[in-house]
This record gives structure tokens, C-alpha cells and sequence, in this order.
């Protein structure tokens, strides 16, 4: 049960990603508080560029934790389990910093909170996928 969980964590909080892209696209604008520039690079390269950016950031950060959910359920190799982790959560930490308005502040802390714990778990605690559902 607790993998299940564990994958369905990872996976939503890939799937949250694709509201970054629509924000840093304009495609949707949930609330005008929340819109896709960044702070540091729309001034400095222009919002095109820093719009590919904020796709790329999120497209990275959603596709790698939506494989590892596939990871953590046994699907997909366990070798994927640290490139992937750390990967994704610094795409999604990273774009967290470039793009703080993408997303209301608690979804923005809650998605930091869960980048952390990943991390954490990979680098100090050497999580692996058998050892979160042992």
C-alpha cells in the first residue's frame, strides 16, 4: 500500500507541473496573481527565451516524476530511481526560483517541500524504490 501512495505522490506532483507551463506560456491564467515571467531571466533574455526555459524546466520536472512514480510501482528500471530524482527535483526547485508566480504560494511550498524531501531522501538518506515500501 504505502508504494502505491508513494507513486501517486510522485505522479501528481508531476502532473502540477503542467500548470507552470501553462502559466509561463499564457496558454491559461488561473488567477492574475499567478503569471509565468521570471524575475531574472524576462529582463535579461527577453520573455521568449525565458518562456522556453520555463517549459523546459517544467516539462523536465513533469515527465521525471511521473516515470518515477512508474520507478517507485516496480514498471520501469530501479537504476532510473536517482538521475531521475535528482533530475526532477532540481528542474522543479530551479524553476521554483526563476518562476516564484507560476503557481499560488501554498502549491509553490508544498511543491518545494516535496522536491526536498526527495532529495533528501536520495542524497543523505539513500532511499532507494524497495527501501520505501520495505
Amino acid at each position: 500500500m504505502l508504494r502505491i501512495v508513494i507513486a501517486v505522490v510522485l505522479l501528481a506532483h508531476g502532473i502540477g507541473h503542467v500548470m507552470g507551463i501553462l502559466q509561463v506560456t499564457k496558454v491559461a491564467t488561473v488567477n492574475p496573481a499567478w503569471q509565468g515571467d521570471s524575475w531574472l531571466l524576462s529582463g535579461a533574455l527577453g520573455t521568449q527565451l525565458a518562456q522556453i526555459i520555463g517549459v523546459l524546466l517544467w516539462g523536465i520536472a513533469m515527465i521525471g516524476f511521473i516515470v518515477l512514480a512508474g520507478v517507485v510501482m516496480g514498471w520501469l528500471p530501479a537504476s532510473w530511481w536517482v538521475p531521475l530524482a535528482v533530475g526532477s527535483s532540481l528542474a522543479s526547485l530551479v524553476g521554483l526560483l526563476l518562476f516564484p508566480t507560476a503557481f499560488p504560494t501554498f502549491s509553490a511550498v508544498g511543491a518545494a517541500a516535496v522536491d526536498a524531501a526527495v532529495l533528501a531522501g536520495v542524497l543523505w538518506l539513500h532511499w532507494t524504490p524497495s527501501e520505501l515500501v520495505a
